[in-house]
């Protein structure tokens, strides 16, 4: 169960790291996509739970971010990205599921958690791989950096369920919560919490997030 500091590379030349928690006898492996500005290491908090619970986890960093900066010669820093740069983050989530398949988990054993524009790469993942069954969205938007979820959850399966978490001080992902729920009420069920953090900073003033994170991956 130790961690594993890995390396992988997108189809377009980037080169993504990550850190692979292996868990021995793990049926499921999480996906973790952190928000922006962060890095992999801001899931630390719930990685740390998910393995205590039986989930192998990866987090990575996406490009431009932490130690994903290089594509080939070419330095990447997310702060110079235009939308499209930021919208080629799909490549780092598409390396990162081919990664934990070669690590022995079907498509239907994935999970996927994010954070802000990752909650977004979430959403849109589930829309484009759609025996991935289950993912929790921390403070997305209906739109960050041209990456939209409304369009994705439009398009969920029957069998896909989504945890969505806002603060009811963060405005616009509080909107967009309501929205993303009435969009398909079905499918994805919502929590409002009290005050204005974003994303993983939800942590530290929402006692049992983390536990009621994995109690929904646990289904």
């Amino acid at each position: 169960m130790t961690q594993e500091k890995v390396t992988f590379q997108t189809t377009d030349g980037v080169t993504i790291i990550g850190d692979w928690d292996a868990v021995t006898g793990a049926k499921k492996a999480v996906l973790l996509l952190h928000m922006m500005p962060a890095v992999r290491g801001s899931w630390s908090p719930l990685s740390a739970e998910l393995k205590k619970n039986n989930f192998a986890t990866l987090a990575i960093d996406l490009r431009g971010h932490g130690e994903s900066t290089q594509q080939g010669e070419k330095k990447l820093d997310y702060t110079k990205f235009n939308d499209i740069e930021h919208q080629a983050s799909r490549l780092d989530v598409d390396t990162a599921i081919n990664f934990l398949k070669t690590k022995g988990f079907a498509e239907e054993n994935i999970l996927i958690v994010g954070a802000s524009i990752g909650a977004n790469l979430v959403a849109d993942a589930m829309y484009r791989y759609v025996k991935i069954g289950h993912g929790v969205l921390l403070s997305p938007g209906l739109d960050y950096r041209a990456i939209r979820t409304e369009p994705a959850v439009k398009q969920l399966t029957t069998d896909q369920k989504i945890w969505i978490v806002s603060s009811e001080g963060d405005k616009y992902s509080a909107d967009s919560t309501v929205k993303l729920q009435q969009t398909k009420p079905d499918n994805i069920t919502i929590s409002m919490v009290e005050g204005s953090d974003h994303g993983t900073n939800m942590f530290a003033s929402q006692k049992t997030l983390i536990q009621d994170i994995v109690k929904f991956l646990a289904f």
